[in-house]
């Protein structure tokens, strides 16, 4: 696996670059993912500097704190900042100072400034930390929304808003109301829902000596009727507050997304959660749509999110409970509490067990093999490559239908099964066997005895497929040339090669036009051949393109596939030679476009065989580099050869040295 290979190279030049005392204090799933996203972002190719150049940026940033998730801002004062105003993704830290009604109005506003810092942020002891004072100490107005005006008069709340109260907020504006002294604007913030009120406990011991007097242990008891002991949030009693009301721990911030709603595509996150004060344990999933889904900036794992007056959906028995924003939900949050504070900091890269038991290997600093593989692991970055991908095998459950997939991988230490699960499943199931695939994210759990590996969208599962990569081959520094007779069974390898000729790959349902059948007819979403529902063993050349056929996916189980998700695709073989052998290979579709320099749909509008056969002609002699991939079907111990990427071998740059050796 040369990419593994490279990956532990540019791992050791990055300790080298950023003066880290050893490689292993960096993550190899941190350097793996990375460079795959700079690949995948780079077609074109990057030299070695350039990449080498980027993960140093990156991880000095991640070395700086400023990792992907924004900064929580602890002060108003870039709203004065007359050039650069805040990014309404900008998450702000507050603290009500006051509140009172605009007189005759009827209107409330808060005097907010900037809220305190836990005491592991570390403030800073010299003049910038008098800077950074100065700057939390700016106050502003800020207009209350009418969703917050019931909690002013409810005794539930009472003095709620008189204690140093800490809110969280983000996509905020701000608007001059009129009405200062000599003309000046009043300044002051709009009113927002993406807002959420800071619940304290006396147990936290990052709790600003400030905020000590005001912690919330009644307030948690009557209206969400738990309280902190032990290191975990218990049952109290039943709560006294006539409402519905939710409060859990977060486990996962699923990706942001769109889906169809009511008949309009619209913006969607879920959380997941766990009602850890439950006897047994129970999970909740909450739903955020449109506006609602910007609240979830405002949390991370770990966090405790509180809600009163959610949506409660109806439910079937034994299904994890499922709430919903409304119009009078209110957010409620404590961020994660450590059971004591620490005196010496853990190791930054060691396997932490949450508190539900599961390994988290999101800081884990060596690569993960598949022997290794246990139940209960969570944030699993692995490398290897695929054996067979299965056809959908939609679960089904009294809340519908989800699509599943089932995928065999092997990294030469282990095969393992993986369960890929809604869009991600339908996704990876364009996978081919032989291919060299990164996971990212991905848990694992037991099934009769056996370890399994999971992964959907929900659980921010992202899959890299290597070999399909064209950066890598136009990279000279990233990769070595391998001659085609030194070729193993099973190998992802890189190969200067020359075209001996591009033949048909054989007999697949192809369009009329198609006078070759050197395309075939596949279902955009999968890229796999389709089949025609009233003669399923038909094989060749529709009588009409203008026909309207039924075609059906076997591997999405669907029986009737829309007409408009039915594409052409190249279907050739290529014969290549290096001077050491000369082998006849499949190819992908988008490698065969490479090299065809064509797109299936330019052939088809060719209007005879002689032209078409022309377009397979041009490229005998040209050289080209390849991505090539060496594998055996399942139940098979012939050696197949497939091409998943190639580019011009005059567009890559001068080669360097075999950084292997």
């Amino acid at each position: 696996m040369e990419f593994d290979k490279t990956v532990e190279s540019m791992r050791k030049e990055l300790a080298v670059c950023t003066q880290t005392r050893s490689s292993d204090d960096i993550p190899w799933s941190w350097v793996a993912t990375t460079m795959a996203r700079l690949l995948s972002e780079h077609s074109s190719g990057i030299s070695r500097t350039v990449l080498l150049t980027e993960l140093e940026a990156q991880w000095h940033q991640i070395a700086m704190g400023e990792v992907l998730q924004i900064e929580t801002l602890r002060t108003v004062a870039p709203f004065f900042n007359r050039i650069i105003k805040p990014p309404q993704s900008t998450v702000f830290g507050l603290k009500i100072d006051s509140m009172q009604p605009i007189p005759g109005t009827g209107i409330w506003v808060w005097r907010v400034s900037g809220a305190p810092e836990p005491l592991d942020a570390g403030g800073a002891k010299n003049a910038d930390g008098h800077q950074r004072k100065r700057r939390a100490e700016t106050q502003m107005d800020a207009f209350v929304h009418q969703r917050y005006y019931p909690m002013i008069e409810a005794h539930e709340f009472s003095g709620f808003f008189t204690s140093a109260r800490t809110i969280f907020a983000t996509s905020l504006w701000m608007a001059d109301r009129g009405g200062g002294s000599g003309g000046q604007p009043v300044h002051t913030l709009l009113p927002t829902t993406a807002l959420a009120f800071e619940l304290r406990i006396q147990d936290d011991p990052n709790l600003p000596k400030v905020l000590r007097p005001h912690t919330d242990e009644q307030l948690l008891h009557n209206v969400f009727g738990v309280r902190f002991a032990g290191g975990r949030f218990v049952r109290s009693s039943v709560p006294a507050f006539d409402a519905d009301q939710l409060w859990c721990k977060i486990e996962l911030i699923g990706e942001p997304t769109s889906e169809w709603r009511n008949g309009r595509l619209t913006s969607y996150r879920c959380i997941e959660g766990v009602l850890e004060h439950e006897d047994p344990p129970a999970m909740v999933s909450i739903n955020l749509w449109g506006e609602d889904v910007a609240v979830a900036r405002l949390f991370k794992s770990g966090y405790y999110i509180g809600l009163v007056c959610p949506v409660v959906k109806p439910r079937a028995p034994d299904t994890p409970i499922e709430v919903e924003f409304g119009s009078q939900t209110i957010t409620f949050v404590t961020c994660s509490i450590r059971r004591k504070a620490s005196t010496a900091a853990a190791s930054q890269f060691s396997i932490a067990q949450n508190e539900s038991g599961f390994l988290d290997y999101r800081r884990y600093a060596h690569r993960v093999q598949l022997c290794q593989c246990r139940k209960d692991m969570i944030n699993l970055t692995l490398i290897a490559r695929i054996v067979a991908v299965s056809e959908n095998l939609p679960y089904v459950d009294s809340a519908g239908t989800l699509d599943r997939y089932a995928v065999r991988i092997d990294d030469s230490t282990a095969v393992r099964d993986m369960t890929l699960w809604g869009e991600l499943g339908r996704r990876a199931s364009r996978m081919l066997p032989g291919q060299l695939v990164l996971l990212f994210n991905v848990d694992t759990s037991e099934e009769n005895g056996d370890v399994v590996l999971n992964g959907s969208n929900e659980t921010s599962t992202k899959i890299f497929n290597v070999s399909e990569m064209t950066c890598i081959p136009m990279s000279s520094a990233l990769r070595s040339y391998s001659f085609l007779a030194s070729l193993s069974q099973a190998a992802n390898r890189y190969a200067k090669v020359c075209i001996v000729t591009v033949e048909p790959a054989g007999a697949h349902i192809c369009d009329a036009r198609d006078r070759l059948g050197a395309t075939m007819l596949v279902h955009a979403p999968c890229h796999r051949r389709i089949e025609r529902r009233d003669n399923a063993q038909f094989s060749g050349r529709l009588d009409n393109p203008a026909d309207v056929y039924d075609f059906g996916c076997p591997s999405c189980s669907i029986d009737i596939v829309p007409i408009e998700d039915v594409v052409s695709v190249f279907a050739v073989r290529v014969r290549i030679d290096d001077g050491t052998d000369s082998v006849m290979a499949q190819v992908t579709p988008a490698a065969a476009k490479g090299i065809l320099r064509i797109s299936p749909a330019q052939l088809l509008e060719l209007p005879g065989q002689s032209e078409q056969q022309g377009v397979l002609f041009v490229p005998r002699g040209r050289e080209i580099v390849v991505s090539i991939t060496t594998f055996c079907e399942p139940l098979s111990t012939e050696r197949e050869v497939r091409i998943d990427a190639v580019c011009e071998a005059e567009d890559v740059g001068m080669p360097s040295v075999d950084i292997y050796n």
